[in-house]
């Protein structure tokens, strides 16, 4: 990770089933706009070897697809009262429950799901997904301002970088 960063973001899922691969498209955005203190993760999932990099950050971002949702939706995520395992998948919670245990302290977090339609083999997003990563990437640039990230003027319209990444 660079010098100091303040805000991590993970985006995590499997890129080549279609729609679950919506959390790594918008971390490789975030990542694109090139934010002072900010570093986004691309990952299948979430390892115990995140936590390293979760104690060294205030705030932290999880992005995953969902197929429980029609429509983005973001709450902040707590760490798990159950006693974190050591297993190689986790999720935020348990992630995060993680990070305190082994640490001593753990980042503010928000978990960002997107909706998904299909998990298919595949690396196109459906419509329903492509929807969701421009509303995701929206409500993380706010997301981000509050934190007092500078992110600049984010018009709304999907960058260059956004439309190679929607249609990779």
């Amino acid at each position: 990770m660079s010098a100091a960063p303040r805000v991590l973001v993970i985006g995590y899922g499997n890129p080549l089933r279609r729609d679950d691969g919506v959390g790594p498209r918008a971390a490789a955005a975030v990542a694109s706009w090139q934010l002072p203190g900010v570093v986004a993760r691309e990952v299948y999932q979430l390892v115990p070897e995140l936590a390293d990099d979760l104690s060294r950050v205030e705030w932290a971002l999880f992005v995953d697809a969902s197929l429980d949702t029609s429509e983005v939706h973001a709450c902040e995520a707590a760490p798990s009262p159950a006693p974190a395992c050591l297993d190689h998948t986790s999720d935020p919670a348990r992630l995060l429950a993680l990070t305190a245990a082994v640490y001593g302290r753990r980042p503010r977090a928000w978990l960002l799901t997107v909706p998904a339609a299909d998990f298919g083999f595949g690396e196109a997003l459906s419509p329903a997904s492509e929807d969701g990563l421009r509303s995701a990437l929206a409500w993380a640039r706010a997301w981000l301002e509050e934190r007092g990230v500078p992110v600049g003027d984010g018009d709304g319209r999907p960058s260059r970088e956004l439309k190679w990444l929607m249609n990779r």
